[in-house]
């Protein structure tokens, strides 16, 4: 048997072994002894039949290390994209399958860089991405005025690139006032919550998400962690990309990576890249595309792998690290004293409401919602006003701390 068989073959067995013992894939908040190496995560956009091909045949096999594929369930079957079998044949190989939305929309917000008048048919913005699917619906907001306009495609002249729309804004807007436009709720919740349930139709297990050319708006950030456990591209959110984390410095469901392609990175920037997860004891997330062939062919995903084995780092996927870190458990925990808090707060509410109530009876005869804790008006908006402008663009990412071989069998421990 080979070194990289042996190498596949252990590590298959290893998983395998914990799921007979825990009667679960893998259970977080189990200790184990095990060594302390930083963990890398390798994670492919898009889903083409090259991650399959070439970067799960070609790399990652021969390396006997798992990596990770984020795929638009709409493209799953097309052509040149993997099918259904091969994603749960990746999975049972030891992949993680990721989200990467439905149609692969850009998910954050985008700046628009002109003013509007109210009988305009045109959205001037950074990017256009957005008016990719005519009929979406965008919102537009400078923070405290606000309208949704319909798409009716997009186009670029002098003036820059824009959204088409089918019917008039409606509203003026000074581009100076931080003009944004985003998809509406409705569509943001499709996105993210369709992909998974979709994906998972054809029976593969999806926990994370990457977001499509990196965009992660305010609202998005707010409405991910309802279907994630992490954004492996949120650096938007904790403050840019690149970054390598600590396990306890880690915020679900925000994660940030780095892009590990030719041109992105040089081969000492990717030894720099690594030695900060050393030097972090972290978790390090790479990412790449593999339809990009020129730029990510195998001999360069395999490089990337050996250079991480070179460090003692483990190569996992991203749900691997999570729980082996410990960090996983720690978002249950603190999601359910969270709901506990909420459920407190709610029933400590309700007895005030309703001895409110009785004063009320006694005082005035009637029940009424007059100037007695009760709010005339208690609605909020599912649309929001949002000020935030990170723009779309393939994610820089690294996060934090790791796992593998002997390590894939411990959670992190909190005293160190």
């Amino acid at each position: 048997m080979s070194d990289e068989t042996l190498a596949t073959t252990r590590r298959g067995a290893l998983r395998a072994g914990l799921t007979a013992a825990t009667g679960a894939t893998l259970v977080t908040g189990l200790v184990f002894a095990a060594d302390t190496n930083g963990k890398v995560v390798f994670t492919y956009d898009d889903g083409p039949v090259k991650d399959y091909t070439h970067t799960y045949r070609k790399a990652h096999r021969k390396e006997g290390v798992p990596g990770c594929s984020a795929v638009p369930a709409a493209y799953v079957g097309n052509d040149g994209t993997l099918d259904a079998a091969r994603l749960r044949e990746l999975e049972d190989e030891g992949w993680e399958i990721m989200s990467h939305s439905v149609h692969h929309r850009a998910l954050g917000d985008i700046t628009v860089t002109r003013d509007v008048a109210p009988d305009d048919r045109r959205l001037y913005v950074k990017t256009n991405h957005h008016g990719d699917r005519p009929g979406d619906d965008l919102f537009v907001t400078d923070g405290s005025a606000s309208t949704t306009v319909t798409v009716a495609g997009k186009g670029e002249d002098e003036r820059g690139e824009f959204v088409k729309l089918r019917g008039p804004v409606g509203r003026s807007f000074a581009a100076d006032d931080g003009v944004i436009e985003r998809y509406t709720d409705e569509i943001l919740h499709g996105a993210l919550g369709d992909s998974k349930a979709q994906l998972e139709d054809l029976g593969v297990t999806v926990t994370n998400i990457v977001m499509p050319y990196g965009g992660y708006g305010a609202r998005t950030q707010e409405l991910a962690g309802e279907y994630y456990t992490a954004v492996a591209n949120g650096g938007l959110a904790i403050g840019g990309r690149a970054q390598v984390h600590r396990p306890d410095d880690v915020t679900l469901p925000h994660l940030s990576r780095a892009m590990f392609r030719r041109g992105k990175m040089t081969k000492a920037d990717l030894g720099a890249f690594l030695d900060r997860v050393v030097d972090a004891d972290g978790l390090g997330i790479l990412g790449g595309h593999s339809w990009w062939q020129e730029r990510l062919p195998p001999e360069r995903v395999r490089l990337a792998i050996r250079m991480a084995k070179d460090r003692d780092l483990d190569v996992v996927t991203l749900r691997e690290a999570l729980d082996d870190l410990g960090v996983t458990e720690t978002k249950r925990e603190t999601t359910q004293t969270a709901q506990t808090t909420q459920t407190t707060q709610t029933t400590q509410t309700s007895q005030t409401t309703q001895t409110t109530r009785r004063t009320t009876q006694k005082t005035t005869g009637k029940t009424g919602t007059g100037t007695n804790g009760f709010p005339a008006n208690d609605e909020t908006s599912d649309d929001s006003p949002t000020s935030s402008t990170g723009q779309p663009g393939f994610g820089w990412l690294a996060a934090l701390g790791g796992v593998g071989g002997a390590a894939a069998l411990r959670r992190w421990r909190g005293d160190r």
